[in-house]
C-alpha cells in the first residue's frame, strides 16, 4: 500500500488548490457551468441520469460518496422543480449544480482511486463474485468502512483512512474467494455434509478422504487466484465428481456392499470406459486417414482424366484445367459466324475429338456454357449463347460422349467476361464455349 505514502501537502499543492478544498464543502461546487436557458429541461435531466449512471459503474458512489451524493440530490431538486412546472432556469441551474458536483467527484476519485488502488480493485472483484448477494451483511459491513475511508479522503486525512487500508482490502479479498467458492462449490459441500451425515468417515473412508482433499484443492485453486475462471471449473469439477462419487458410493453401503468391492467396480468401470474412449479416438483417425485417402484418389483421378482430356486436343484448340473437384475445358478454337450457332465443318472436326475423349472418361455430368462479348443488345446476346450452348450439345449427345440426362447446356450471354471488351482481342477471348466435366470416381 505504499501509494497511501502520498502525503497532505502534496495533495494540497499538486492536485486540489486550497481555494477548492474550501469550497467543497459549500453549497454549490467550484466549477459551476451554466445551461443554454434555451436548453430543453428534460432532455437536460436525462443526460444527467446518464451521467449519475455511469459514475457509479466507475465507483464513483462509494470512492466520492459525499460529492456524488450532493450530485444527486441537486438532480432531485431539478426533477422536483419541472414536477412542479417552475421555470426552466431554475430547473436547468439544478442540472447543472448536479453535474459540477459529478465533475468534483471525479475529480476526487481520481485522487483516491491513487490512494486505494488495491482496494478498488479488490471490491470490484468482490462485486463481480456477486459478494453483494452471498454475504449481504459481509459487504454492508466493508462498504461502510470504505465509505468513512473514502469521505476521509476526500477531505484531505490520509492518515486516518490509511489506519483502516489494509483491513478493508482484506474484507474485500475474503469477500471474493468465499464468494467464488460459494458459487462453484456450495453443491460438493453440500454433498460431503450429506455423506458424513450418513456415516460416510468410518463406512467409506477412501472416498470420504478423496472427495475431501479434491474439495480443499479447489479451494486452493481458488484462493490463489479468484478470477482464474478456467482453473477453477476444472478443479471444482474435479471435486464435485469426487463428492458424487462419495454420496454414490455411501448409499450402496447402506444397502449392504463394502467400499472395497464397490472401488473396483468402479475402477473397472472407468478403465472400460477409458478403453472405449481410446477405440474411438482410434476409429476416429481411421476415418480421417479414409477420407483422407479418398480425398487423394479423387484429385489424381481428376488430374488424371483432365490429362487424357488435354493430350486430346491441341493447345491452341482448348485450354484444359481442373477446378473445384471439376475440369473444365475452354474450346479456344471453337468460333462461330457472327450472330450464328450454326457449327461448321472446323467446329465438328473440334467436337469430335471432345467426344472421343469424353466418352474415354465417362462423366457423371457434363455443362456446356456458351458466352459472348459485350457488343449488341443483352438480352440477344443471351439469346445467342443459349443457342449455342444447344449446338454443342445436340452434337456430342449425338455422337454419344453423353445423354440428355446427365448434359446441361446454359447460356451466359455478356454477363461473364474473362477479358476486357473494350479491345478486339478481349472480345475474342470473351467470345467461347466451355465444357465443365464432373468426372466418374473411380475407386
Amino acid at each position: 500500500m505504499s501509494l497511501w505514502k502520498v502525503t497532505s501537502l502534496l495533495f494540497c499543492l499538486a492536485i486540489v488548490p486550497i481555494s477548492s478544498s474550501l469550497t467543497s464543502c459549500a453549497s454549490k461546487p467550484a466549477e459551476l457551468k451554466s445551461i443554454p436557458i434555451d436548453a430543453n429541461p428534460i432532455a437536460e435531466i436525462g443526460k444527467t441520469q446518464q451521467m449519475i449512471e455511469e459514475s457509479r459503474a466507475n465507483q464513483l458512489d462509494v470512492l466520492s460518496p459525499n460529492n456524488f451524493t450532493r450530485a444527486q440530490n441537486a438532480l432531485k431538486n431539478a426533477m422536483t422543480k419541472n414536477d412542479r412546472t417552475e421555470s426552466t432556469e431554475k430547473i436547468l441551474e439544478q442540472v447543472s449544480i448536479a453535474r459540477a458536483w459529478l465533475h468534483e467527484a471525479k475529480e476526487k476519485a481520481q485522487i483516491a482511486t491513487l490512494q486505494i488502488k488495491d482496494i478498488a480493485d479488490a471490491r470490484r472483484g468482490s462485486l463481480n463474485a456477486k459478494a453483494n448477494e452471498f454475504f449481504p451483511k459481509d459487504w454492508s459491513h466493508a462498504e461502510s468502512d470504505l465509505t468513512k475511508a473514502t469521505k476521509q479522503i476526500e477531505k484531505g486525512k490520509f492518515k486516518l483512512a490509511e489506519k483502516n487500508a489494509d483491513e478493508i482490502l482484506a474484507q474485500f479479498r475474503k469477500l471474493e474467494v468465499d464468494s467464488v467458492i460459494q458459487r462453484h462449490l456450495s453443491k460438493t459441500k453440500d454433498n460431503i455434509l450429506f455423506a458424513e451425515k450418513v456415516n460416510a468417515k468410518i463406512a467409506a473412508p477412501i472416498s470420504y478422504k478423496d472427495a475431501l482433499s479434491k474439495l480443499d484443492e479447489a479451494i486452493e485453486v481458488i484462493k490463489k487466484d479468484p478470477r482464474n475462471l478456467r482453473a477453477i471449473k476444472t478443479a471444482a469439477l474435479e471435486a464435485s465428481e469426487s463428492a458424487q462419487n462419495l454420496v454414490d458410493i455411501t448409499q450402496k453401503i447402506r444397502l449392504g456392499k463394502t467400499e472395497e468391492i464397490l472401488l473396483q467396480a468402479e475402477n473397472q468401470r472407468k478403465t472400460i470406459s477409458n478403453l472405449r474412449r481410446e477405440n474411438r479416438s482410434v476409429e476416429e483417425q481411421l476415418r480421417d486417414l479414409e477420407h483422407r485417402q479418398i480425398e487423394l484418389e479423387r484429385t489424381q483421378n481428376l488430374l488424371d482424366q483432365s490429362s487424357a482430356i488435354r493430350k486430346a486436343l491441341e493447345p491452341n484448340e482448348a485450354e484444359v484445367f481442373a477446378e473445384n473437384g471439376r475440369i473444365v475445358v475452354r474450346m479456344k478454337a471453337l468460333q462461330f459466324a457472327g450472330n450464328k450457332a450454326t457449327l461448321n465443318k472446323k467446329n465438328e472436326a473440334l467436337l469430335k475429338k471432345l467426344n472421343q475423349a469424353l466418352i474415354s472418361t465417362v462423366p457423371s455430368k457434363v455443362v456446356i456454357q456458351a458466352h459472348t462479348d459485350s457488343l449488341g443488345n443483352t438480352i440477344r446476346n443471351k439469346k445467342l449463347s443459349v443457342q449455342r450452348a444447344r449446338s454443342v450439345q445436340d452434337f456430342l449427345v449425338a455422337n454419344g460422349a453423353v445423354n440428355l440426362k446427365n448434359v446441361e447446356s446454359v447460356g451466359l450471354g455478356d454477363a461473364d467476361p474473362i477479358s476486357d471488351n473494350k479491345t478486339p482481342a478481349g472480345r475474342s477471348l470473351n467470345r467461347r464455349v466451355e465444357v465443365i466435366i464432373e468426372p466418374t470416381f473411380k475407386k
